[in-house]
């Protein structure tokens, strides 16, 4: 059986997702094709284990810590209200984080993104194709994590 965000690391290093941003030394920084919220990202662990306390202590650790910076890259570029992370899996049981920025326009701001069903209809359409928007989005993304505390093994914004 094969893993879908396994899947998705192998497109992303051939080059084949126009929405990746970056590769860190755990897992890979990706905006969401959905940007009903503005700057929607995954942050998807590069090795395959369903659960956090699955990956090595000291791998988890940096995970975390990646995780973090990428949360406080996100901050830094869009000045979100609140940021809101998730790490499911339900569906996919792949260790992945969503990192979703939440604004005071958004229709719900105090509420769950999953109860709004205009943007749970976009998701699950699988979002919409890239744009200048989306491509402003990943250089700001990847400007604020050259700043951070981690090492970007490889860049995927400009290929």
């Amino acid at each position: 059986m094969t893993c879908e965000m396994c899947e998705a690391a192998n497109r992303i290093e051939a080059g084949e997702n126009p929405f990746a941003i970056a590769r860190l030394t755990t897992g890979y920084v990706t905006l969401c094709a959905t940007q009903y919220f503005r700057g929607y990202t995954f942050f998807a662990a590069r090795r395959c284990v369903p659960e956090i306390y699955d990956l090595p202590i000291d791998e988890r650790a940096t995970h975390l810590h990646e995780m973090v910076e990428v949360a406080q890259a996100l901050d830094r570029a869009f000045d979100p209200r609140k940021l809101n992370y998730e790490a499911l899996g339900n569906g996919t049981p792949h260790l992945h984080w969503h990192l979703i920025p939440r604004y005071e326009t958004d229709p719900h701001p105090r509420g769950p993104v999953w109860e709004d069903l205009n943007f749970l209809r976009q998701f699950w359409l699988g979002g919409s194709p890239p744009d200048e928007q989306s491509e402003q989005s990943r250089r700001a993304i990847l400007t604020q994590l050259r700043l951070a505390d981690v090492e970007i093994e490889r860049e995927y914004v400009g290929l």
